[in-house]
């Protein structure tokens, strides 16, 4: 009978927490930057004989999140549960990442999960009756990648932020922890998992064998904003199959190709001749990503 609000809860892991939420007989607002995803996640919630709502907000958005913990408040009469999980990926290395890739990357994965919380916890604090909060991290918050390193700045600070505010809420009766998802298949992960012999390559890489599901996810959530997690706050919860103590992301044919081929060139191009190729062939990824971007309905 508690109320959530989720982010970002018309896809990926989003989805899978709101749906574990509502199978476990919680209420969800369905909030998403995307009106029909929302709308989606929240029939689900719906056939799963919850209440529900939906809420069409960009987290970047001070205005849109105020707005988003004053309806659950308003419409369900509580907001006990807020998962801070809306978020996106963008590459790049430190020579190549673009100034507009870098800020629409820390607007929404570290500015956005700051608002969320701040938003949700305040509407907790007005209602006096504690809370939980879940920011959603990764894996990338420990473990270093090429070409992923705002990336993965976004996550560790993520991991931080949650740890502070454990400290700060604990007063009120507010527990906040963060979810560390490995390599999960969802839209965003898709071009890391691939298919067929790429996707049977990542998983012989994770030592349970197999890539992880939104569900994974959603089951976590749910233990953590449990009566029986009452007493877990400020921690950084992995969920990535064994992967982070293998010691890579994958099979790493990638990475080991891409520094043999920067070597090589080095040998016979000058600095900037290799940094023109460099751009160039970065520009042309680019182009890539954002059509595989749109075409998998990701911002």
């Amino acid at each position: 009978g508690k109320t959530a609000v989720v982010t970002g809860a018309g896809s990926g892991i989003g989805r899978g927490i709101t749906l574990a939420l509502a199978q476990a007989g919680a209420n969800v607002l369905c909030a998403d930057v995307v009106r029909e995803r929302a709308d989606d996640a929240a029939r689900a919630v719906r056939e799963l004989g919850r209440k529900t709502g939906t809420c069409v907000a960009d987290v970047r958005n001070k205005k849109d999140v105020v707005a988003m913990a004053e309806q659950a408040s308003r419409e369900f009469g509580a907001l006990d549960i807020c998962v801070a999980n809306a978020g996106i990926g963008r590459g790049g290395t430190v020579l190549t990442m673009r100034e507009d890739d870098w800020d629409t990357l820390m607007d929404v994965n570290l500015k956005g999960v700051f608002l969320t919380v701040q938003a949700c916890a305040r509407e907790m604090v007005k209602l006096n009756r504690g809370g939980r909060i879940i920011a959603i991290s990764s894996l990338a918050a420990e473990r270093p990648s090429p070409t992923l390193f705002a990336y993965c700045a976004s996550k560790a600070g993520v991991r931080m932020m949650a740890r502070c505010w454990a400290q700060e809420l604990a007063p009120f009766g507010i527990t906040v922890n963060s979810i560390g998802p490995g390599v999960i298949d969802t839209p965003l992960a898709a071009g890391l998992i691939g298919e067929g012999d790429q996707r049977a390559a990542m998983e012989r890489a994770i030592p349970l064998g197999r890539v992880g599901y939104p569900e994974d996810i959603g089951r976590l959530a749910c233990w953590l904003v449990s009566d029986e997690a009452a007493y877990v706050t400020g921690t950084y919860n992995l969920i990535d199959g064994g992967m982070a103590d293998r010691g890579s992301y994958g099979p790493g044919s990638a990475l080991g190709q891409m520094q043999q081929l920067i070597r090589e060139a080095r040998a016979t191009l000058s600095g900037p001749e290799l940094l023109e190729r460099i751009d160039e062939t970065v520009g042309q990824r680019i182009a890539e990503a954002n059509r595989e971007r749109e075409a998998r309905g990701l911002q």
